[in-house]
């Protein structure tokens, strides 16, 4: 999904949500769950996150991430962390508390599951 075509990474007449350029998400904890940012100039097109995680980054035509900020619900959380952790340019930034690792048992005793 790389695209070789010249990415000045300005974010000049960008709009959110427009997927009309490159974008960085930022993830903020909130009661529904974290807040995803693409960071305007740093994606790069690789697609790692979407290729991991199509449910929270949607691509734009041009395979570059189409969103620059989105509410994630909690059952989402994990997708949303794995993607940005496959992120090359490190473009994605997720801001909530990372969901424990699958099989782990958590404080209150019960198993993590997936």
């Amino acid at each position: 999904m790389k695209n070789d075509a010249d990415r000045s990474g300005s974010t000049e007449g960008i709009d959110a949500g427009s997927g009309s350029g490159p974008a960085r998400v930022l993830v903020d904890a909130t009661e529904s769950g974290v807040r995803v940012r693409v960071h305007p100039g740093l994606c790069e097109g690789w697609g790692n996150c979407h290729r991991w995680s199509p449910e929270v980054y949607p691509l734009d035509d041009e395979g570059y991430i189409a969103i620059h900020m989105l509410e994630v619900p909690p059952e989402l959380a994990r997708l949303a962390w794995r993607g940005a952790d496959a992120c090359p340019a490190q473009a994605i930034s997720v801001i909530g508390e990372r969901p424990p690792p699958v099989g782990v048992v958590v404080a209150s005793g019960t198993r993590t599951n997936p």
